[in-house]
């Protein structure tokens, strides 16, 4: 690509195609500069640093998956939080560097970012809370969901290649009756219990179930006048 026909967009998908090879600590001006095959300093005449590039980056990747419109679906707001679920969770998985990158208030509130939390808080506003309690309710989905990604994407971000024996560990070892390490009385009762048959898929929306039900509850346990800060 010549310096004359280099474009924001053209940087900022490049970053993403890199930080997806080799993950977020790989993009850098420099390596770019090489990718696209320009002078590293024309890069700053489209983008000002990294921190703009990896919001830029945050950003699109929401822009390209963006929670579908609610018109006409006749949505709950269990289904929204269902369906934010399963793109961020689908998200997660296709580029694992976006767990680190929506933790960071400075990357993850660009224009697509506050569009999706408006999503999520209008719909969690059917409970009768006030915009501030919603906003901390689609905070905690939010932070649910990143939390029962890691253990899914973690190697990935650790940049480490998987082996047959990735999924040893000591609860898997309790579990099938075969303790490495002595038993805690608490956890005595799982000594062979067996393995579940529940995904990590399985297990997180099994979760955000018991969230919502807390939501239900402590909606039901505040008035929106005592909710507004």
């Amino acid at each position: 690509m010549t310096e004359a026909k280099l474009t924001r967009t053209a940087i900022v998908d490049a970053a993403i195609t890199l930080a997806g090879a080799d993950g977020l600590d790989a993009v850098s001006m420099r390596r770019l500069a090489d990718r696209l095959e320009v002078g590293t300093m024309s890069l700053y005449r489209h983008v000002a640093n990294k921190d703009e590039l990896i919001a830029a980056m945050t950003d699109e990747v929401a822009a390209r998956h963006p929670y579908p419109d609610p018109t006409g679906q006749g949505w709950t707001w269990r289904d929204r939080v269902r369906i934010a679920a399963e793109i961020d969770w689908m998200l997660y998985q296709r580029y694992p560097w976006i767990l680190l990158t929506f933790a960071v208030p400075r990357y993850s509130f660009g224009p697509q970012g506050l569009a999706s939390l408006a999503w999520l808080v209008e719909g969690l506003r059917e409970l009768d809370v006030s915009a501030r309690e919603a906003t901390t309710m689609a905070f905690s989905v939010w932070n649910y969901i990143s939390g029962a990604s890691l253990p899914v994407v973690g190697g990935a971000l650790l940049a480490e290649k998987r082996t047959a024996t990735d999924d040893a560990n000591g609860l898997r070892d309790l579990l099938d009756g075969k303790p490495s390490s002595p038993v805690p009385p608490a956890l005595a009762d799982l000594n062979g219990a067996g393995v579940s048959d529940l995904t990590s898929e399985d297990l997180l929306f099994l979760g955000l179930e018991a969230l919502c039900d807390g939501f239900a509850v402590r909606a039901t346990r505040r008035s929106p006048t005592e909710s507004t800060p």
